[in-house]
């Protein structure tokens, strides 16, 4: 008989897992004080499976002193560096108890850079074990057959994926650390202000691509052009149609084509009626889940990937941090589809796939050597799915079923007129077969257009002729979606930490909201690193980096050198910034100055000459309001309420009801404008209202709960 301890990521995976593996399907937990641990047997031998609650151990430099450069560190436990922390503690000392008594290690975290790294620290630092005595299961989902497999198949450690974790989070630490505490010490020793002015490796290049954009749309001149609306009518039915330039250089060409057409008829001189097929989408892989789950509920990509992660720890998705776009023969489809099959919301799509002869899943083109594509397991959910899990559960699955499909068929007409000197199109579009989109409702939708049997030689009346005045719009603004896939395209970050990067920017102050219109703070950190330390922006610097990282991981790099050419690179920059610290330093305090302005101003004061509206927070009561900057002085006591939850964000317009100026306000995924005098302006009242009944709704539910 032995005893072995199993090292698992999350208590969820743990329960999993000892559930999977114990004899009878009933481990035993035992609690420890604040921490706690399953307890099974299988083939006779013990089996204890712990868990690590993500990383218990960060790095710590090995030199005191709040300054810079820091480049010695070493693994210490969490608790030692977030002194918030209080489960990190309980749970290395009960490691560390129970790995005295144990005959052999099996790490069982998720099979990524981040798991491997988690269960290798966990290993050798709370167990005090031998890494290249233990073993590794590897699993994509937490379905009990995945689980017996691995563990009666398990591998050795996977050391070259152990050391690239290892130096991503040295390098990391290393440029975030240093280069945050240089541009922090140059406000402080210029201004004697205390403000973390951050950057990072991926943050510095990810906040130019932002301000990049934000000053192509600053600096956009728009065009202005001209098209023509034409409404047409062909027995009895009005038709759009469309004309041949969809812009038309100059005013008096569009009156004069206006002119021309009106009060005509156009002939029907030709009719094309093309067929094309579209195949199935490809499998999920963790960036084009969250590019879709955006697009369809609006979920930010870190959102996306924290419920997949519960559907994952609930046995109901594949590993979501994958890159595969693949979906393997090992996976059984078939006893995932009969599964699904059995739930009354999937059944009659599911036995339609299994009446397919040769179940053939649709690939993709991306692989990932660790983890399949995402796809349901089959489970049924042993809890309440949240609406925002189910919502992507759904995504999920009908992907799944969409795989299966046959390619949807589509047929577009389109019409040749003529009138005179002018060519016009009709155009139609119908769905002939719908192959996999049947299965993809309601993700894939293609707005059919349905057009009158037209003959050509026929003629049809211009019934409406109109002008229509337009301007060339600049580029769009990015949103967690497309910057997201900015990284991915250009290789920065990894596919776990590219969602916490792009939420970074806002909650650094970075960027306004969620369209990602950049900060006078965004501006003037990244002015001041343009100027003076350029290569932080860089993208060449950080790909090269990531490469390195990569080669690690591939077996064609050795950790210490990589490290060690990353030392040596950030001497060189924080060399730079020393010398031109004074300068920096004033650079950045004058843009925090305009920030905080940005983010307290809102504008004069309507009852004095010289006074400007502020928001002002009660020393006595916490709570928020507008007054004016002769408040305090006593000197106006003019004031207005404002809401106590959400961000304020001044906006430079005036309230079309009562003149004061108007702000936004950002709660949660809301927003709504409003005015200084919302309490009392005759247009807000119905905004008023509506939080009051948002209110009443929220304290009911509180009540429900109890």
């Amino acid at each position: 008989m032995s005893k072995i301890m199993i090292i698992t990521e999350k208590p969820t995976a743990a329960k999993k897992i000892a559930e999977a593996l114990d004899e009878k399907g009933s481990p035993k937990e035992v609690q420890k004080r604040k921490a706690s641990y399953f307890e099974c047997s299988r083939n006779n031998d013990i089996l204890i499976v712990v868990y690590a609650l993500g990383h218990l151990f960060e790095l710590k430099q090995t030199e005191p002193g709040w300054k810079y450069p820091r480049l010695d560190t070493e693994w210490v436990p969490k608790y030692e560096v977030i002194k918030k922390d209080k489960s990190s503690k309980p749970l290395i000392n009960l490691m560390n108890k129970l790995a005295k008594d144990i005959d052999q290690f099996i790490v069982a975290t998720d099979y990524d850079i981040e798991g491997s790294l988690i269960g290798y620290l966990s290993l050798v630092y709370a167990c005090n074990a031998e890494p290249n005595k233990a073993t590794r299961m590897i699993f994509s989902t937490l379905t009990k057959k995945d689980i017996v497999e691995s563990y009666e198949s398990p591998s050795s450690l996977d050391f070259p994926m152990i050391d690239a974790g290892q130096v991503r989070h040295e390098v990391d630490w290393l440029y975030g650390i240093n280069l945050t505490r240089a541009l922090t010490l140059s406000v402080k020793n210029v201004a004697g202000w205390f403000k973390i002015i951050s950057t990072g490796r991926v943050q510095g290049p990810t906040l130019s691509f932002v301000a990049k954009r934000d000053y192509d749309i600053n600096v956009y001149v728009p065009t202005p052009f001209w098209g023509i609306k034409i409404i047409g009518e062909y027995e009895g039915t009005k038709l759009e149609i469309e004309f041949e330039k969809k812009k038309i250089e100059t005013l008096l060409d569009a009156d004069n084509i206006v002119k021309d057409l009106r009060n005509t008829s156009a002939t029907i001189k030709a009719i094309n009626r093309r067929k094309r097929t579209q195949s199935p989408p490809s499998p999920f892989n963790l960036s084009g889940l969250q590019s879709e789950a955006y697009r369809h509920f609006g979920f930010k990509p870190s959102r996306t990937l924290a419920l997949a992660q519960k559907l994952y720890l609930d046995a109901l998705i594949s590993y979501p941090r994958t890159s595969s776009q693949k979906i393997p023969e090992s996976i059984d489809v078939k006893q995932i589809l009969k599964n699904l099959e059995t739930r009354k919301k999937y059944s009659a799509e599911a036995k339609q796939i299994l009446k397919i002869e040769k179940l053939i899943p649709k690939q993709g083109e991306k692989t990932d050597p660790a983890h399949p594509a995402i796809h349901p397991t089959g489970n049924k959910p042993t809890r309440r799915l949240t609406p925002s899990e189910n919502k992507l559960y759904d995504l999920i699955v009908r992907r799944f079923f969409a795989l299966f499909g046959e390619p949807a068929v589509k047929e577009s007409i389109r019409a040749d007129l003529v009138s005179g000197k002018h060519k016009m199109y009709l155009r139609g579009l119908r769905i002939i077969e719908y192959g996999w989109m049947r299965y993809y409702k309601p993700y894939a939708y293609t707005k059919e257009k349905e057009i009158p049997s037209i003959i050509e030689g026929e003629s049809l009346s211009l019934t409406s002729i109109e002008r229509e005045d337009k301007f060339t719009s600049p580029p769009a603004r990015y949103n967690p979606s497309s910057l997201l896939k900015v990284l991915e395209r250009k290789n920065l970050g990894t596919k776990s930490t590219r969602s916490g990067i792009v939420d970074s920017l806002r909650s650094r102050g970075y960027t306004l909201n969620d369209t990602f219109e950049i900060s006078t703070l965004g501006y003037a950190t990244l002015d001041t690193l343009e100027t003076y330390v350029p290569r932080v922006l860089s993208i060449e610097f950080t790909r090269h980096l990531e490469e390195e990282m990569g080669q690690i991981q591939d077996g064609a790099q050795r950790r210490e050198e990589v490290l060690a050419e990353a030392k040596r690179d950030l001497l060189t920059l924080l060399k730079t910034f020393k010398e031109q610290e004074k300068e920096i330093g004033q650079a950045l305090v004058a843009g925090l100055q305009r920030y905080w302005k940005a983010k307290e101003e809102l504008g004069p004061c309507p009852a004095c000459e010289d006074g400007t509206l502020i928001i002002i927070k009660s020393p006595k009561t916490g709570k928020r309001f507008v007054g004016c900057t002769n408040y305090r002085e006593k000197k106006c006591e003019q004031t207005f309420a404002l809401p106590q939850k959400g961000i304020i964000t001044p906006l430079e317009k005036e309230c079309p009801h009562c003149g004061h100026i108007m702000f936004q306000v950002r709660s949660g995924r809301r927003k709504w404008e409003t005015c200084v005098n919302w309490t009392e302006c005759p247009g807000r009242q119905e905004d008023i209202q509506e939080l009051e009944k948002r209110r009443k709704q929220r304290s009911e539910k509180k009540e429900d709960k109890k």
